[in-house]
């Protein structure tokens, strides 16, 4: 599989974005661009998007996953169990939240 490509992040001084802050905002949030500023030619700081920052949260919970033996058992303990048919539905488990939501109105 062939990994997508990325422009790396267009380097800039924390100065430079203090200046031009607002346009630099844009090119973040409307052209997915990134940026990598830096203090005193030290990287700092990286901007990017909302929607790739979500993405990477997600890269992160799913590593996490991974790593998590207990997890993982409960992961193969489930498909066995759904295999035998120990699984419920899509209804029944509606029929069952909305049971349990009618008790707490209660």
């Amino acid at each position: 599989m062939k990994k997508p490509k990325h422009a790396p992040p267009k380097e800039i001084s924390a100065i430079t974005l203090r200046h031009h802050l607002g346009d630099i905002l844009d090119q973040v949030a409307n052209k997915r661009q990134r940026f990598l500023v830096k203090r005193a030619g030290i990287p700092a700081a990286v901007l990017l998007s909302i929607p790739e920052y979500e993405d990477l949260e997600d890269l992160i919970e799913t590593w996490r996953e991974q790593q998590d033996k207990e997890f993982q058992q409960s992961l193969i303990d489930s498909g066995k169990e759904i295999a035998e048919g120990k699984g419920i539905t899509l209804e029944e488990l509606r029929r069952s939240l909305a049971t349990k939501a009618r008790r707490v109105k209660q």
